[in-house]
């Protein structure tokens, strides 16, 4: 598994954002997480296993009974959400709504680059409604991310939106954003 750290700042937003946000931090769950390794009353920097476990954990209380890869893509457009539910949040969208999906998207690099000290995206235009985003790596967890980039598209109300992916060798995912003109 690749080196590296999920930022504080990413995990303590993901804890205010989902796990609060949502109702999902019981007891029996902060405990569970406490085991993994995450305290929620204190986040901190996690190692990448630590941050896999906490999403997987995660998607099992937000969608429980649903396939893991739906309930991690259940994940993604939460942290979204919650995002939106914020100052900052609230200001970024109004303005990415103003540029479009289009430039919203190719920006997506250092919007993930702030997150953690692994992820690698490239952005590459197909055509005016079509972009490719190639992350590296997504660690097993495209669908977490296909939630991040759908949710996305809803909030920049984007018409008719598909999220589409494939896994390239050495941990890479290709995904193909695309939504009607």
């Amino acid at each position: 598994m690749a080196e590296g750290v999920i930022y504080r700042h990413t995990v303590e937003a993901f804890v205010e954002r989902v796990l609060l946000r949502r109702g999902l931090l019981s007891l029996e769950f902060d405990r569970e997480l406490k085991a993994l390794g995450v305290d929620a009353s204190r986040p901190a920097e996690l190692k990448l296993e630590t941050w896999l476990a906490l999403l997987r954990a995660s998607a099992r209380r937000l969608s429980p009974g649903r396939p893991e890869a739906d309930a991690l893509e259940d994940v993604g457009r939460e942290m979204l959400r919650g995002y939106i539910d914020g100052l900052v949040g609230k200001a970024l969208f109004s303005v990415l709504r103003l540029v479009g999906p289009r430039r919203a998207l190719l920006r997506m690099a250092e919007n993930f680059h702030t997150a953690d000290s692994i992820t690698s995206v490239t952005a590459r235009e197909l055509g005016p409604t079509s972009i490719e985003l190639e992350f590296s790596p997504v660690f097993g967890i495209p669908t977490y991310t296909r939630g991040v980039l759908l949710e996305a598209l809803v909030l920049l109300r984007a018409k008719d939106a598909k999220v589409e992916f494939r896994e390239l060798p050495a941990g890479a995912t290709l995904f193909t954003v695309s939504w009607a003109g």
